[in-house]
């Protein structure tokens, strides 16, 4: 299909020279099925955005402890970072498994 036969397509204009059933032919070639996930890429993407919501929520805490100085010390604010990624990570994974 040429550039400016597309183009047109696009406008819902019929282009010169080329037939509707060319053009249903060019668009259904063009439509590739989707090809299923398996169960094993399934859990291995539910982990990894578990992970990382996790590890997001660690940062924005650790952050806020930091410039607030809502702890005092930085070990703290370490150790309440590090809790509150990990009780994030755990919920996001739950919500995510939860809609298999």
């Amino acid at each position: 299909m040429q550039p400016e036969t597309h183009f047109a397509n696009s406008f819902g204009e019929q282009a010169s020279g080329i037939s509707d059933d060319q053009t249903a032919r060019t668009v259904i070639q063009s439509i590739k099925p989707k090809n299923q996930i398996s169960a094993q890429e399934r859990k291995l993407d539910v982990v990894s955005a578990s992970i990382v919501v996790g590890g997001t929520a660690q940062f924005v805490t650790f952050l806020f402890g930091l410039v607030t100085e809502f702890i005092p010390r930085v070990f703290d604010n370490i150790l309440l970072s590090a809790f509150v990624g990990l009780c994030v990570a755990v919920i996001a994974y739950a919500l995510m498994k939860g809609n298999d």
